[in-house]
């Protein structure tokens, strides 16, 4: 007999009761109903497959907080990498010599209203754009708009430092530039950069061989040998001279605040505080190899020897032991003072944290493929971008390499050279021949694909004058060469 219908109540057959309307469960919808006919099929229980589902719902929110954070960070920094690695806009200019005999280029700096320029005899040379010149201009880019920049006057000689030495270094910054020699007595030239013809020279009989200058605002440090030198003031009327002995010949050096960083001949990294007056007390970061005289080398005097292979960098060991030391040619502080860039001679270029300082501490970003430079007798230039995304640096091997800074992925042009092209001569495809006889600029090339006519002495990235993005200019042999990055 089917139950009857009584008002307010209704009839459970599975307990065979009935019971008040209040307490009856709601109805099952039609998308639960074939949701659990699925679970059924498949051999699951509806229960086991509810978690799975909110666990996609919570690992799907997670990648979408990804994108658009640290993802797009990344998307951004690939997409930067892969154009720089198509740069193709830039030219060089043949420098035009006002003596005969021609000259090299031993240092160049620019800036947006003035470039300067050293040679090997000591002559120091100037150049203005040309739009605010009255002169046409000497060298402009073919492959800049009209009216878009890269138009700079012939460079005029300003004056002979010292006959016969090499500028070997010039520092610039919004309000003056030094200019300084290489020699047994050290000439400083020192101008303002508003009225360059403001020119005050320095000479210090005391220093002698200075390799490298770090300018900031009126504070001037140099590599020397020895010992670094700090003149605290040069706008003060009595020049000050502060000695911070390193017991090595001083190759790099480099400033942040009252932070002064010196890369030594004997392949450490200093670092001293210009508060504080004792010029003993040097901090040493780091060092680029054991000491050769420390019983871990002196205990393998009497193990096999292992002959180096032929094409093997000077700083890969065989036997796995450390790298031998070099001596330190560039450091450079970046991020806020919490990293510290350091090039050695041998070719290895690295970045090292300067939270955690110890002298055999491993860098936490190495750059790999420069060559070594031990057997090149000049400078090489080395230079990051003003984000402080890349390291660029020119090899002993007339080539021009560069590195993401963070990750040390390098920058691979499309046409890489491989590595038995890279040690061909100066008339393989892939290389940049000048025609000696000719002043008109070179047909646009990758700078990471050309194999110059002499390695690059000085390298810097600048701001773009006319509009976004940077442009490196770089100099070596009797060229200035400059590009637009990423185009």
């Amino acid at each position: 007999m089917p139950p009857r219908e009584l008002p307010g109540f209704y009839f459970d057959a599975e307990r065979n009761r009935y019971f008040p309307l209040s307490s009856r469960p709601p109805p099952t919808t039609s998308t639960d109903q074939s949701q659990t006919v699925r679970n059924t099929d498949a051999g699951l229980a509806p229960e086991e497959d509810e978690p799975r589902r909110r666990r996609r719902v919570l690992w799907s929110s997670n990648r979408a907080t990804e994108t658009t954070a640290a993802g797009r960070a990344r998307e951004a920094s690939a997409l930067l990498h892969a154009r720089l690695a198509l740069t193709q806009r830039g030219c060089a200019e043949r420098v035009r010599w006002p003596f005969s005999g021609g000259s090299n280029v031993c240092a160049f700096r620019t800036t947006p209203t003035r470039q300067v320029l050293g040679d090997e005899r000591g002559w120091l040379y100037s150049r203005a754009p040309a739009e605010s010149s009255e002169y046409p201009p000497h060298y402009r880019d073919p492959n800049e708009d009209d009216g878009g920049g890269g138009g700079w006057t012939e460079w005029s000689p300003e004056l002979c430092l010292s006959p016969g030495s090499e500028i070997s270094v010039l520092c610039t910054t919004d309000t003056r530039c030094v200019a300084v020699c290489f020699g047994p007595a050290t000439k400083i030239c020192v101008q303002d950069a508003g009225a360059p013809g403001r020119t005050a020279l320095l000479h210090l009989s005391a220093v002698r061989d200075v390799r490298a200058a770090s300018l900031q605002d009126r504070a001037l440090v140099l590599g020397a040998a020895r010992h670094a030198v700090l003149l605290p003031d040069l706008d003060a009327p009595i020049n000050s001279v502060r000695t911070l002995s390193a017991r090595s010949d001083v190759f790099a050096v480099a400033q942040r605040e009252t932070l002064v960083y010196a890369g030594t001949r004997a392949g450490g990294v200093l670092r001293f505080d210009t508060r504080d007056t004792n010029a003993k007390c040097a901090q040493l970061l780091f060092e680029s190899g054991p000491d050769p005289g420390t019983p871990s080398n002196t205990s393998k005097v009497n193990a096999p020897q292992v002959r180096r292979l032929v094409n093997a960098p000077r700083n890969a060991n065989t036997d796995g032991s450390p790298p031998e030391r070099s001596s330190i040619v560039f450091v450079q502080p970046t991020h806020g003072g919490q990293a510290l860039v350091v090039g050695c001679m041998d070719g290895r270029l690295a970045t090292y944290d300067l939270r955690f300082v110890r002298p055999t501490a491993p860098p936490t970003v190495s750059y790999s493929g420069q060559p070594s430079a031990l057997s090149h007798s000049g400078r090489l230039g080395i230079a990051l971008d003003p984000a402080e995304r890349f390291l660029f640096a020119a090899g002993a091997d007339h080539r021009l390499r560069a590195w993401a800074l963070n990750s040390g992925a390098p920058v691979v042009p499309p046409s890489a050279p491989t590595p038995s092209s890279q040690s061909s001569d100066a008339a393989s495809s892939n290389s940049y021949i000048h025609p000696s006889t000719s002043n008109a600029p070179p047909q646009s090339r990758n700078p990471f694909a050309t194999r110059f006519i002499a390695p690059l002495s000085a390298l810097q990235v600048v701001e773009a004058e006319d509009g976004p993005g940077t442009v490196m200019w770089a100099g070596g042999g009797g060229e200035v060469w400059r590009w637009r990055l990423g185009v």
